[in-house]
């Protein structure tokens, strides 16, 4: 492994994680100052390491050389592999069909926000 390419996938991974980490900050505050509902937040819950994978996905696409949905995809299984650690460690919940479209989704998300930086980069 290249040196620069370990240097751009930390920046990258540290990118997701800072999206994800504000996103929720914000709105677990404009939950908390009754400006949306819990069923609000309960798809917030949903959308927003969606975000923070698609952005993150598209600044490591510009970064990469070829293959975007290659590089999407590791981005992604290390997310998800992350969030799965913390979801059977710390969660009294079963894991079930609906994790697994969860993950999914994740996975594509990353994998499409990839593809699209690369190709935002070759434009220029």
């Amino acid at each position: 492994m290249n040196i620069i390419y370990l240097k751009n996938f930390m920046k990258t991974l540290g990118l997701c994680i800072g999206l994800f980490l504000v996103i929720t900050l914000l709105a677990t505050a404009l939950n908390f100052f009754n400006v949306i509902t819990t069923n609000t937040m309960g798809i917030f819950k949903m959308i927003i390491p969606v975000i923070a994978l698609l952005i993150s996905g598209i600044y490591l696409g510009s970064k990469a050389k070829n293959k975007g949905w290659k590089e999407g995809l590791k981005l992604s299984v290390f997310i998800i592999l992350l969030l799965l650690f913390f979801h059977l460690v710390w969660m009294n919940e079963t894991f079930g069909m609906k994790n697994i479209l969860y993950y999914a989704i994740l996975l594509i998300s990353g994998m499409v926000g990839s593809m699209v930086g690369i190709n935002i980069k070759r434009k220029n």
